[in-house]
């Protein structure tokens, strides 16, 4: 273990940068998030799918919300 304290930047943020890159775990294709073609339903985001290979890469959290009212709680001991 090193007792090298750490040093941090005193660079300001670049905001040019992006960090929300999303891959297609398909072909592979890298692009920024708005690089993607989205679709939506009322306003909604539902999925996001790869413009290369047609995979679906992204699905929204209405599937989640289906599944909370069959949750079943489980008592604890």
């Amino acid at each position: 273990m090193s007792d090298t304290p750490c040093e941090f930047s005193t660079d300001p943020p670049d905001f040019d940068r992006r960090k929300a890159i999303l891959f297609c775990q398909t072909c592979g294709r890298a692009a920024a998030l708005g690089d993607w073609p989205t679709h939506e339903v009322d306003g909604q985001l539902q999925r996001i799918d790869c413009p290369e290979c047609e995979a679906t890469v992204w699905r929204g959290f209405a599937a989640d919300d289906d599944r909370a009212g069959r949750t079943v709680s489980a008592p604890i001991p």
